[in-house]
């Protein structure tokens, strides 16, 4: 397992990394750590980390590699199930002028990936939100050598006030913002001959983890995702 946890772990640095280095070309550091943000990412430390089916395992990044990024906070788990799925989970917040510095296109490309296809396109999960599924972008992206091969796939999306999408220009879309969490949902793909989305676990994932996360980061719309989401596990640790 661990050889496979690794190459999720490597790429997720260098998203911090590349957005470190763009922040020193550009010389925009100075961090606008709002109420709002502040509150974002404090609701961090409640997105549990069992519920449902699902348990998790810490994939911390380089404390110091992350404050340089400029953003406020993030959860980096591995979460696993018991028919064996596992979907690698990155919730990151701060300002949107940090968050949508790079998407996986450019930061994978830097960790050694290639995204096949040559774009990402957008995906609409079912996740019994009503007209509030999420879009996110999503694309497959490998890294061979001559010793193994890692293939992945990722879904990736943005909100600010629960309903997450994925645009192509981010940087346009949220401009601006003082507070924007940003999603990466990522499974190793075992077939390369069937690599359709549908194949992959994270669909089933995210039908139990958004709806959990909706309520949990935006309380106030619970309207309608009481239902849909899942209860969290007894005796569920909620602090990150």
């Amino acid at each position: 397992m661990i050889g496979k946890v690794l190459p999720v772990a490597v790429a997720l640095v260098v998203l911090a990394v590349g957005t470190v280095y763009q922040g020193i070309l550009s010389e925009r550091w100075k961090k606008n750590r709002t109420e709002k943000l502040l509150q974002f990412a404090e609701k961090l430390g409640h997105v549990p980390k069992t519920f449902g089916d699902w348990t998790s395992i810490e994939q911390p990044l380089d404390k110091a590699t992350f404050k340089r990024s400029g953003c406020e906070d993030y959860i980096s788990r591995l979460y696993r199930n018991n028919n064996g799925d596992q979907i690698s989970v990155f919730l990151v917040v701060g300002t949107a002028q940090h968050i949508t510095q790079h998407t996986p296109d450019w930061c994978y490309r830097g960790a050694g990936y290639e995204m096949e296809g040559g774009d990402y396109i957008p995906y609409t999960m079912m996740c019994n939100l009503d007209e509030n599924d999420p879009e996110f972008s999503t694309a497959t992206f490998i890294k061979e050598s001559a010793t193994k091969t890692d293939h992945l796939r990722i879904f990736w999306g943005y909100t600010d006030d629960g309903q997450w999408e994925g645009p192509r220009l981010p940087k346009v879309h949220y401009a601006q913002r003082s507070a924007l969490y940003k999603l990466y949902l990522i499974t190793q793909i075992a077939d390369r001959k069937d690599r359709s989305i549908e194949k992959s676990s994270s669909l089933d994932f995210a039908k139990e983890f958004v709806p959990l996360i909706e309520g949990i980061l935006f309380p106030d719309k619970l309207v309608g995702i009481e239902d849909a989401a899942p209860e969290i596990s007894e005796g569920t640790d909620t602090e990150a």
